[in-house]
Parts: C-alpha cells; sequence; structure tokens
C-alpha cells in the first residue's frame, strides 16, 4: 500500500497543477466584462471562394457575441465562441493534464476538459497554455455537430487581456456546418469544382479593440 501511494504522488500533483492552471485562466477571462473590435474575416473553404469580410464583433461577458457584417460570415462556434463557455463554466469539466509541447519557440501546458455532462454537444476540448504569459496559444475543440475545430492564436497589444491579435481555425470540412444563406451572399465568386482538400480554414485578424469601455 505504501508504494501505490509513492506511486500515485505524480498524479494527484498533475492534476492538482492542471487545476491550478486552469483556474488562473478562468480569472484573467473574468477581468473582460466587454470588448468591441474590428474583424478582417478570410475563409478559405474547399469547393467555395469567398470574399474577405470585416465584421465589428461585440463581446459581453460571460458568452454572449453580436457580429455584424456587410456580407455572410464564417465563424466556426466551436471554435471561436467555445473557449468563453468553458471559462464561464469551469465546475462542469474534469482538467486532465496531458503534457507539455513546444509551440513556435513558446512551452506550453496541454490541459484536457472532459464535460461532466456526456448528453451535451461537446466532446472534449484540448488547450495549450503559455503558463508564463496565461494565454492559450491553441485549441482543438471536438463536437458531435462539427467535428473537430483546432484553432491557433497570435497575440499583441491586447495580450494582458488575452486577446488575441489573430486567430486561426482549421476543420474538416465534411462534418463543418456552412451557412444556409451561402449561396445568395453576394460576395462569393465561382465555385471550385476540382477543389482536391478535404480541410478548410478560416483566418480573423482583429484591430480597433475596445476593452471594458
Amino acid at each position: 500500500m505504501k508504494y501505490l501511494f509513492f506511486l500515485c504522488l505524480p498524479f494527484l500533483a498533475g492534476a492538482q497543477q492542471a487545476d491550478a492552471l486552469f483556474g488562473q485562466l478562468v480569472q484573467k477571462f473574468k477581468k473582460v466584462h466587454h470588448y468591441e473590435v474590428l474583424a478582417q474575416i478570410k475563409p478559405n473553404i474547399p469547393m467555395i471562394r469567398i470574399l474577405p469580410v470585416r465584421a465589428n464583433i461585440q463581446f459581453q461577458y460571460p458568452n454572449s457575441y453580436k457580429i455584424q457584417s456587410a456580407g455572410i460570415s464564417i465563424l466556426p462556434k466551436n471554435g471561436f465562441s467555445e473557449l468563453p463557455q468553458l471559462f464561464s463554466k469551469p465546475n462542469q469539466f474534469t482538467v486532465i493534464a496531458s503534457g507539455q509541447e513546444t509551440l513556435d519557440g513558446v512551452n506550453t501546458s496541454i490541459l484536457t476538459l472532459l464535460p461532466l455532462d456526456n448528453e451535451g454537444d461537446l466532446i472534449l476540448a484540448k488547450i495549450w497554455v503559455d503558463a508564463t504569459s496565461l494565454l492559450v496559444m491553441k485549441s482543438l475543440i471536438t463536437s458531435k455537430t462539427n467535428g473537430s475545430i483546432t484553432s491557433t492564436f497570435q497575440y499583441a497589444g491586447e495580450k494582458s487581456w488575452g486577446l488575441p491579435a489573430r486567430m486561426t481555425f482549421s476543420m474538416d470540412v465534411k462534418k463543418f456546418k456552412i451557412p444556409k444563406g451561402l449561396a445568395t451572399d453576394i460576395n462569393r465568386t465561382s465555385r471550385q469544382v476540382d477543389a482536391p482538400q478535404q480541410k478548410g480554414r478560416i483566418e480573423i485578424t482583429f484591430s480597433k479593440y475596445k476593452v471594458n469601455g
């Protein structure tokens, strides 16, 4: 029994560190009560080519978004708004330490979040966290409706709030839901019939943040 207890100690310590790190992220997220930002949305979806769209995005704590754009904006819900959902309801997940990884020269800790409610749409979430700056560098959200969506984050002037200057999404096109009104979007150009790739990308560049104003 004594040997078994000592063997369990590293796992207990890892679980405590994962909970502590996630708790720090939650506290940082709570500091942002409201923000407004301009966004340039550039989709790259196989079979459909759409011109970049400018949008105004407003966020209200804990997880309310309002997006206004001249055309139809394609944003994956399970990547763009899922992190605020996770951070606003930390007691609904089990946090598991899942190793370390270096991303673009930054050492990150990987946290896996498992929902306590098995009946919901979310299957699991993984986030790569720069523990020094308390910044999410990458996320992988897996859901029943949209499959797996990978997001990467780059930061600039608003990193103290944890707000990115750039986000890039990558998703499985077969499972990703395209807005129904897309076929009539005036910004749509010709379809790419022979596009062989099955992965779609959406790049978003943010500018002119107004935080807690």
